[in-house]
């Protein structure tokens, strides 16, 4: 994960690629000559906000995955010294996204991932901008999504629901591992349910635990560092070598 990719604004003139949500091998480049910027009145000359609209395509040619977003724009004088050391004055836009269809992929998602729960993962990617408290709560849903793949009820044999803290109790005790990662993201999105103020950062926060934790309970991260460490462990027990 990139974390610098993810931000609240970008300048006009720099936009990052974005990974494509659709394959593994492209990125939403923002296509030349087709962002459109309507500018609002303004009773100040220097300074203007208004929206746009960003059309993005996939760089991989099996792909060509079209994207679109769109936001807030704002314009603004900035000053700065010239080489001679004189004041100069400069204009510079900024977008604020607010949204983007489909969403760029925030997280390499492990291909054994289950599908419900990367469903839930890339209803998130589509929330990133617009909802940061919705996009963190589609997070918790895949925590549910995962400890169910892992075997653990929703429900008593007797119908009655199971709250997700008690079962990830009980997959702790099964040794499952990430117990403290799922348990972070259960708590926060539990706060973009029921509270307000999350933000983009929460967001990258919640992503970022959740893609180490994939990585690890689909792909084996773990695993086969513990092996390869073990390896090394009884190359060098087995050296003759001083330390």
């Amino acid at each position: 994960m990139d974390r610098l990719l993810w931000r609240e604004k970008y300048p006009e003139d720099s936009y990052p690629a974005f990974p494509c949500p659709k394959c593994r091998n492209g990125l939403l480049k923002r296509v030349k000559n087709r962002t459109v910027t309507i500018w609002e009145p303004s009773e100040e000359p220097l300074i203007a906000s208004g929206k746009f609209t960003s059309f993005f395509t996939c760089s991989f040619g099996f792909c060509k995955t079209i994207a679109v977003m769109s936001g807030r724009a704002s314009s603004g004088p900035y000053y700065y010294r010239d080489q001679d050391g004189e004041e100069r004055m400069g204009e510079e836009t900024h977008f604020y996204p607010l949204t983007m269809m489909p969403g760029p992929r925030v997280i390499a998602i492990h291909q054994e991932t289950p599908k419900a729960v990367k469903e839930q993962i890339e209803k998130a990617f589509n929330l990133l901008w617009t909802d940061a408290g919705s996009c963190i709560n589609k997070l918790r849903i895949s925590v549910e999504e995962i400890v169910a793949h892992a075997g653990i009820a929703r429900e008593t044999p007797e119908g009655r629901f199971i709250p997700l803290h008690n079962r990830l109790v009980d997959l702790e005790k099964r040794g499952f591992g990430h117990h403290d990662t799922m348990l972070a993201l259960k708590d926060i999105g539990n706060d973009g349910s029921h509270k307000a103020g999350l933000t983009l950062a929460d967001c990258i926060d919640a992503f970022d635990v959740l893609e180490t934790a994939l990585e690890d309970i689909y792909g084996g991260r773990k695993a086969r560092q513990d092996a390869i460490k073990a390896k090394f462990t009884k190359s060098r027990r087995g050296s003759t070598q001083p330390d």
